[in-house]
């Protein structure tokens, strides 16, 4: 199946053009025009326009691929929200392949009770053994990752914005004389496949790191190794350093077509020119080279999905008789490989690492490892958590000891830079597992100190009077939480849990030595106030957003308004058939007809926000009211401060069909205390 897309982990992140079709097309073309570019594996154009085509009709169909597109794109968010509508409105159960993606979705998205919900329903539509089994599989990573806990000793740490880019940087590598070999497309922006640009191929790159622990500006290897139209990456070396092996991949559409992988001599900094191996090489994918040795022979392990494998990808390896030259490739067997897909192998010490989908894992590609004891392969073991997260993990790689190494993920982090959604495109980590430990256990308890869970504990690295880099982490269904710390060092801790006063306390690392627990005890005082209370909203009852903001003049939804169009979306997922009309309002300030266009942008700006997220369009109507519902005695020709014309600066949700009463908690739509006094 040669099923990996640009945005996948294996290479690089998505290429892909904004388009801009024209206003009015009528829905079968936009339907038609998607289509073709589905029909040339064109991810994201497909998307953009199922999307439009999505907005001016209700279609189970079209939503079905905009969610499945969505899944394959890897935005886990959005795909979660297309896929509930489709199995929702599919009530033939036409869709059991969206039922499964949905599974999947939720429990990358951590919601393992419906995860496991949605794979039950899964189960009982389909009969193959097959598939079957694939959701088994799942299940059992989701009960593995219900009680799995990160090792405190293990540090992961993105490389930071001089490596990692916009897009997906892959397969890094440290040569043995200490140079570390990535590849990626160098890219800020969105690539125009339009057959103009030219330099959007993932070259080789290479960095050192700096004295002050940070890393240089990659720079590419010379043409020689980065040939001019094709994709290059995974570089891996000899253990004396002087053979480079890698891929030169070409691409039809957003899928890999062609990979082979090449071989170059020489050293760090020169290497002479590649040639294509021998018998490694066929009618078929072949990538992901890494060198190791079985039963006294050097090997070739890598990536291929030729036939006769156990479904998916493989790994296989091939015996190297001599420069370029290697025995007939050997599939590993199923104890290692599965119907799923096997990537990245990487052998050190008789241990084989690599990543599959098909054993049991905590999100889609997960880091697996499994030991050559002279002749045969143990059981497959998870590397654990920390590794691994709920979403891609891939391209383990470790130095001699094993103490530190590198992996890829497209988890979230401070560093993250995607051209998309988070969880598109993937970076470098390193990984760091202390020998000596310092670390802080907080246990959260309430007044009469019973456990309290669910607690938010964040921690702060304390320079001067300064707060620098933080780290948070949720207490979940127990009471604690633990950090890892470093010697020396000044630390403030807050903790904070809904319904409760938040509490904090200081303290420092000066002058420990050796292995440390500082253990300490919260206890939380309840807030009376932030008792959930409810309150019911009407039919045609005006309910105003407060955090609703636009720059001045401008129609753009700004970060802060995600908050309250976030409480709106959550209401219309839990009444689903409720239609609302969203309106913004303005002051008196400006000619009438300016503040009615402009009004109107502005309440199209926040439907379009929940389009985008999946709400269907008819359930939503936007309307500007510009100055014509003015709240106050600020009319025109009457001078007020701008507090006061504040007042009017307004956007507003009703429901207008379904239910004739809803439910919200009172702290999610109220005025502000300012307000309230006008």
């Amino acid at each position: 199946m040669k099923k990996l897309i640009l945005a996948s982990l294996a290479y690089w992140c998505v290429l892909t053009l904004a388009a801009q079709p024209v206003k009015e097309v009528p829905p079968y073309m936009n339907i038609e025009v998607a289509d073709e570019h589905l029909a040339i594996k064109d991810y994201y154009r497909a998307l953009e326009y199922y999307e439009i085509a999505y907005k001016q009709e209700r279609s189970e169909e079209l939503a079905y691929k905009i969610g499945m597109l969505q899944f394959k794109l890897r935005d886990y968010a959005r795909a979660e929200r297309w896929l509930s509508r489709v199995i929702e409105d599919d009530k033939e159960g036409k869709h059991p392949d969206a039922v499964l993606t949905y599974a999947k979705t939720l429990k990358m998205n951590g919601k393992y009770e419906e995860a496991i919900e949605a794979f039950n329903v899964y189960a009982n539509m389909v009969q193959d053994e097959a598939l079957l089994h694939e959701a088994d599989v799942e299940v059992a990573g989701i009960q593995m990752a219900a009680k799995a806990e990160a090792p405190i000793e293990l540090v992961i740490t993105n490389l930071g914005r001089k490596v990692n880019s916009s897009y997906t940087e892959f397969s890094p590598m440290m040569h043995p004389t200490g140079t570390l070999y990535l590849a990626a497309i160098n890219k800020k922006e969105l690539v125009v496949l339009d057959g103009k640009t030219s330099d959007y191929f993932a070259q080789i790159y290479t960095t050192a790191q700096e004295k002050d622990g940070d890393w240089d500006n990659p720079k590419a290897l010379s043409n020689q190794i980065n040939r001019e139209g094709y994709h290059t990456g995974n570089a891996r070396f000899s253990t004396d350093g002087n053979r480079m092996y890698f891929t030169r991949a070409l691409t039809d559409g957003d899928d890999l077509a062609e990979s082979k992988i090449f071989e170059a001599t020489g050293g760090d900094g020169s290497w002479g020119a590649p040639n294509e191996l021998r018998n490694v090489n066929g009618d078929y994918i072949a990538t992901h080279p890494a060198v190791g040795a079985l039963l006294g022979n050097e090997v070739l392990f890598f990536s291929s999905d030729m036939d006769g494998g156990e479904g998916g990808y493989d790994i296989y390896y091939c015996v190297r008789r001599g420069a370029g030259d290697y025995s007939l490739p050997v599939n590993l067997g199923i104890g290692i490989n599965t119907p799923g897909d096997e990537w990245t192998p990487y052998f050190r010490d008789n241990v084989l690492y690599f990543s599959s989908t098909g054993h049991p894992g905590f999100g889609g590609f997960d880091i697996f490892s499994s030991e050559w004891d002279g002749t045969k392969w143990s059981a497959v073991t998870n590397l654990g958590l920390g590794y691994n997260s709920g979403v891609d993990d891939l391209y383990f790689s470790a130095n001699a000891e094993g103490t530190r190494g590198f992996i890829v993920s497209n988890r979230p982090s401070d560093e993250t830079r995607s051209v998309k959604s988070k969880t598109c495109c993937d970076d470098l980590f390193t990984f760091e597992i202390r020998e000596i430990v310092v670390d802080l256990a907080t246990y959260v308890y309430d007044k009469d100190k019973e456990p309290l869970s669910g607690a938010k504990v964040t921690l702060f690295e304390v320079t001067g009077n300064r707060s620098g880099k933080s780290d948070t982490k949720d207490s979940g269904a127990g009471n604690t939480t633990r950090f890892l710390l470093d010697f020396d060092r000044n630390y403030k801790v807050t903790v904070e849990r809904d319904g409760y006063y938040p509490a904090d306390f200081d303290f420092n690392t000066v002058g420990l030595i050796g292995d440390n627990t500082i253990e300490r005890e919260v206890f939380l005082e309840r807030d009376p106030s932030q008792d959930t209370e409810m309150e019911t909203i009407s039919i045609n009852e005006p309910i105003r957003l407060n955090n609703i903001y636009y720059d001045f003049d401008d129609d753009k939804i700004l970060a802060d308004s995600e908050k309250d169009l976030q409480s709106l979306l959550d209401l219309m997922d839990e009444y689903k058939d409720m239609v609302i009309e969203l309106s913004s309002h303005t002051d008196a300030q400006g000619s009438d007809k300016y503040n009615e266009r402009l009004s109107q942008r502005r309440a199209q700006s926040a439907i379009d926000w929940l389009i985008n997220r999946g709400v269907d369009p008819d359930r939503l109507i936007a309307i500007g009211y510009g100055e014509s519902q003015i709240l106050n005695h600020c009319v025109n020709g009457v001078s007020c401060t701008d507090n006061e014309h504040r007042f009017n600066r307004r956007t507003e949700f009703k429901i207008i069909a379904g239910p004739r009463e809803i439910q919200v908690k009172k702290e999610v739509f109220k005025e502000s205390e300012s307000e309230k006094k006008n």
